[in-house]
């Protein structure tokens, strides 16, 4: 389009020259030519080759104003699109995180005992089941959002500090359910001593002793987050 357009302004150029020859030495030109072919050239070259040209530009124009209108409007749709499904992703990350610590929170007030020393505490195992039911629809969550974000490169192909910290943080919950898995079907108690579950005090423990819990998942979730709140404050095809 771009190529047509000079080469039509091109045209047009010429044609005003040929005319300004035509009207400057006039004169010679009938003498040349005769009187009634000279209008009749005249005509041709305004009208029809200059206006012509003129009119041809004119549209070349305008379908390229059309045609950048148009990637425009198409690239500020696909700006729309891609800043809606980094939201859902960033309000599906909150979601679970929340669901995670809400489940920390409950088991620490329903299913532990009240010894004074932490480690010394059972663990109810009804409500471990129950609880833990939450945290593996969370860490499954997380593991489905890991791997959709590797397909979808025009998403987050550079991202891979989001990716890494979204693994970690399923992978840590992932050791937290391998450890229920394990662990209910030799439940044959109501309750078991936390002793046994490394995994669930880690997971439960006082928060600044819980040292792989915060940093395996609070970071890690944290970091995934703020990436993502700056992928949607910024350009759309960051």
């Amino acid at each position: 389009m771009r190529q047509l357009t000079i080469i039509i302004a091109a045209g047009v150029v010429v044609s005003m020259g040929f005319a300004v020859v035509l009207i400057v030495w006039h004169e010679v030109m009938m003498k040349a030519v005769g009187t009634e072919a000279y209008k009749t050239l005249l005509q041709f070259v305004m009208v029809a080759v200059l206006g012509g040209g003129v009119s041809l530009l004119y549209q070349a124009f305008n379908r390229e104003a059309e045609r950048r209108a148009e990637s425009a409007r198409r690239s500020e749709e696909r700006a729309v699109a891609l800043r809606e499904t980094r939201q859902r992703y960033l309000h599906d990350l909150i979601a679970h995180y929340n669901v995670v610590k809400r489940a920390r929170r409950l088991l620490r007030a329903t299913a532990l005992s009240c010894e004074s020393n932490f480690l010394d505490r059972r663990v109810r195992v009804a409500r471990y089941d129950e609880l833990l039911q939450t945290v593996l629809d969370a860490q499954l969550a997380l593991e489905t959002m890991s791997r959709t974000m590797r397909v979808e490169d025009s998403l987050f192909a550079t991202e891979l500090g989001l990716i890494a910290s979204l693994s970690s943080a399923e992978a840590y919950l992932r050791s937290l359910i391998t450890e229920y898995e394990n662990s209910m079907p030799r439940a044959d108690q109501p309750e078991v001593d936390l002793r046994e579950m490394p995994e669930l005090a880690d997971f439960i423990g006082p928060y600044t002793e819980s040292e792989r819990f915060r940093r395996q998942f609070i970071h890690q979730v944290q970091a995934a987050m703020a990436i993502l709140e700056r992928l949607i404050a910024g350009p759309a095809l960051a």
